[in-house]
Formats: structure tokens, C-alpha cells, sequence
């Protein structure tokens, strides 16, 4: 076991709104101008925060992209829970991707990092907008908690529900029993042999089978869902109040089908469990019900708006504890 030394796929996923799965257009919910930033915080990343627009899908690029130019003279700080400046993040990089997935990159060149247990608040301001708003948001590092455990290091495979899956049970100390806590799963598998020519990283769908979590109130129970959330004030069934229990099953045919076409691949699983704000877990709680709801099984499915903590603008300001556990794959 191990920690992850940077931000997670979890974070790129939807952050930059640019997803191998299905992009979710946030953005077309909100008035057309309007500024976003989003950041998650990480003990094991500088403080980087991405500024973007809601735009019209009829918006020439030619004025997107002026309007982001101008952008790259916005003020970002970083503040404590005091209000006392800790860092000014610098532009570093512009994407320009389309309409609607165009973004800025801010960042601590000064390679400062944000600790755990520690609040944080965020100021931008566009200095070269005339009328434009700051906006400002706050948010608490969870605390840091001790390497999960999976209870095989080669998982073997077991049905579930239609589906041939490795059967995992995870546990991991408490971090805080004072105090509600928050926590996401995820499964992605690492190809270790890359001369196969397949992708590095694959992210797996999950079954969250005959356990506690929040999954039932995004999608079906016993579903299959790309994170799992446990809220721990929740749960009823826990072995001890010191330590959380859980078991997933991580699907088999990604890699089964590869195998099938000829395709060497040698490969491991990271499961990853992150401890997360309140804020963070409500906003994906909300992508992911968007994602399920939005997938196409369902012509009646109404989009379903996300939530952010950021005001005066859009976004989400976010904080994560990771912690990994890497399977062999047999």
C-alpha cells in the first residue's frame, strides 16, 4: 500500500470537464459569461486552481478565447482561515479546447501545499474585467488517515449480479470519530506492460454489494457506479466505531476483452479511497447521479444540476486525503 503523490483521476474527471466517459456540460446550466474556478485541495499537490466560462454554444471561439486571454491577468490567492494571505498563484497555462472545455491554469510557484486538518479560502478577482465579480470560497482539509487494507493481494474472481468480478473487502481506521467523515472509492487499472499499446490507466465501474453507503440515493441499489460514497455518520453496520468496513466488486471484461483480441496485458488494480470534504462528496454525489441519469437508458432523464460551493461565481473548491491499494491482476 501506498499514498498517491498526485491528484487523482477523481479529480481530472470532471474538473476540467473533459471526460473519457461522457462530458458533462455544467455549463450550459448557468448564464452565459459567467466564471468558474474549481480546485481540490491535496497535501500531495501545490495549490492549482482552474478558471474557466459558461459560453453559449453559439459563442465564436475567436471571443472565448479573448475573453480567457484577458482572464490571465486575474488576482488568485490563497488565504487562511484568518484571512491572512498565505500565497498568490501565478498563470502558468491556457488550454484552449472548444466550446466550453477551455481553461486556465493557476498555481504556487513557490511550490507551496496545503496541510491537513487546515481551512483554506479562495479570492479571485479579474483585474482587466470591468463590473466583474470576485468570487470567494472556503474549504476544510479532511484528516489524515492510515493505509487502507485489502483483505487478498490477488483477488479472485466471483459473480455478481450478471457480472464476473474481483470480490475485495476494504478496511481502514477511523480518522476522526468525533466527527462525521466522508469518503469516495474508486478502481482503475494500470496496464504494466505498455508495449502492449493499450492505455496506461482504465477507470472500472464498481459493484457496492450487500454494503452500507449513499449509492442507493443516486442510482439503483446493488447498481453499478464509477465511485462509492460513504458517509460514516451513516452507517449502522460497522465491526468496530473505530474502523470502516466495505466491500466492492471490481468488473473483469475490460481487460477479459483485450485478453480475447490477442492483446497482451499485464496489469494492476488501485483502489483508491479518498477522505474528502462535505462539499466535495455532495458534488460528486451530484456528477455521478447526473452521469447514471444521463446515460441514455433513460429518454425521460432530465439533466440534473450539479452543486458548488463558490460564490459570486461557479465551481467547487474542494479538499481529499488519498490513500491506495495496489491488487495484482490474475
Amino acid at each position: 500500500m501506498k499514498k498517491v503523490g498526485l491528484l487523482s483521476a477523481l479529480v481530472l474527471l470532471f474538473f476540467l470537464n473533459i471526460s473519457c466517459e461522457k462530458e458533462i456540460d455544467l455549463k450550459a446550466q448557468a448564464p452565459s459569461g459567467q466564471l468558474y474556478a474549481n480546485s481540490i485541495l491535496n497535501p500531495d499537490s501545490v495549490f492549482r486552481v482552474f478558471l474557466s466560462y459558461s459560453t453559449l454554444i453559439t459563442a465564436p471561439l475567436d471571443d472565448i478565447h479573448d475573453r480567457l486571454d484577458k482572464a490571465t491577468q486575474a488576482l488568485v490567492v490563497i488565504k487562511d482561515s484568518n484571512g491572512t494571505l498565505i500565497d498568490t498563484l501565478e498563470f502558468i497555462t491556457g488550454v484552449y479546447s472548444g466550446i466550453n472545455s477551455s481553461f486556465l491554469v493557476f498555481e504556487s510557484i513557490e511550490g507551496l501545499r496545503p496541510l491537513a486538518n487546515e481551512t483554506y479560502e479562495l479570492h479571485v478577482e479579474e483585474m482587466a474585467i470591468k463590473n466583474s465579480k470576485t468570487i470567494f470560497a472556503t474549504a476544510r482539509l479532511p484528516a489524515f488517515f492510515n493505509p487502507i487494507q485489502a483483505n487478498k493481494r490477488f483477488p479472485i474472481r466471483e459473480i455478481t449480479g450478471k457480472d464476473q468480478t474481483f470480490g475485495i473487502e476494504l478496511s481502514w481506521e477511523d480518522p476522526n470519530p468525533m466527527e462525521d467523515n466522508f469518503f469516495i472509492i474508486e478502481a482503475t487499472y494500470r496496464n504494466t506492460s505498455l508495449s502492449s499499446g493499450s492505455p496506461e490507466l482504465i477507470k472500472s465501474e464498481l459493484y457496492s454489494v450487500h454494503s452500507e453507503n449513499d449509492n442507493e440515493e443516486i442510482g439503483p441499489v446493488n447498481g453499478k457506479f464509477f465511485y462509492i460514497f460513504i458517509n460514516d455518520g451513516r452507517l449502522t453496520n460497522s465491526v468496530s466505531l473505530d474502523s470502516i468496513h466495505t466491500k466492492i466488486s471490481v468488473l473483469t471484461h475490460t481487460f477479459d476483452q483485450l485478453t480475447l483480441l490477442g492483446t497482451p496485458f499485464n496489469s494492476e488494480i488501485l483502489i483508491h479511497v479518498h477522505h474528502v470534504s462535505k462539499d466535495l462528496y455532495l458534488y460528486y454525489l451530484d456528477v455521478e447521479k447526473y452521469r447514471i441519469n444521463s446515460s441514455g437508458t433513460d429518454i425521460f432523464a432530465q439533466p440534473i444540476s450539479v452543486r458548488g460551493n463558490i460564490q459570486g461565481g461557479l465551481g467547487i473548491l474542494g479538499a481529499e486525503i488519498i490513500q491506495e491499494a495496489v491488487l495484482v491482476y490474475q
